[in-house]
């Protein structure tokens, strides 16, 4: 398995606003904590005759395994955030001793997490005020008989308001889990505050706006 794997310095976003002290290095200290342990985990596995996490769990289990190690990790790296202790609080991430206890069901300030793989119109439960942190990533596959491992390619985040977000709710007698998702305009705040871009990933314009390369350049 790989070793000290973390975000290219090259296209980690120095001029990123992040929220409550956090910095753009301390990011990158909670993704290469998440890639250890990932690393761990798959290295364990195959040593014991398994299959790779991702081989073993559906995709939907692994963005939410992955979006509680980024959180705790995050906590970790950072002194003015903490990890929200309440089980099914929102957001996952509070600045320190807003909260008491850091404990809150429904708040207002700090930060959600969330790790996908989709490009864009990210969910949650419900249309919430608070900054948002995403993390995607491409899942661990093989390639020409060779384990590629989970990789983080991108990285964004932003304040979103009610306004960002649209609501689907249940209908009549319906059990579907109400969702939230992200608007347009909400993707384009997060899209256009980000903190580590690999080249290529970004959708339509910011596919070419890397870190330290305003006008486009590789």
């Amino acid at each position: 398995m790989p070793e000290h794997r973390g975000l290219s310095p090259r296209h980690m976003n120095r001029e990123a606003i992040l929220p409550y002290g956090v910095t753009v290095d301390e990011v990158g200290v909670a993704v290469r904590e998440t890639y250890r342990l990932m690393d761990g985990i798959d290295s364990f596995l195959i040593e014991n005759g398994f299959k790779h996490l991702e081989e073993l769990i559906l995709g939907n289990s692994l963005s939410g395994i992955l979006s509680e190690f980024l959180v705790k990790n995050v906590a970790a790296a950072s002194a003015g955030i903490e990890a929200n202790v309440k089980v099914g609080g929102h957001p996952d991430l509070l600045p320190c001793g807003h909260y008491e206890s850091n404990s809150v069901l429904r708040g207002t300030e700090g930060v959600e997490i969330k790790a996908s793989i989709q490009r864009g119109g990210w969910q949650g439960h419900n249309p919430e005020e608070c900054c948002v942190m995403v993390f995607r990533y491409s899942p661990g596959h093989y390639e020409e008989q060779t384990w590629v491992p989970l990789t983080f390619v991108e990285v964004l985040c932003a304040r979103l308001s009610k306004d960002n977000w649209s609501y689907s709710g249940r209908k009549g007698a319906s059990r579907r889990t109400p969702t939230a998702s992200i608007t347009e305009s909400g993707v384009e705040k997060l899209r256009c505050n980000f903190v580590y871009r690999l080249p290529k990933v970004g959708v339509g314009r910011h596919r070419q706006i890397l870190a330290g390369c305003a006008d486009g350049g590789a």
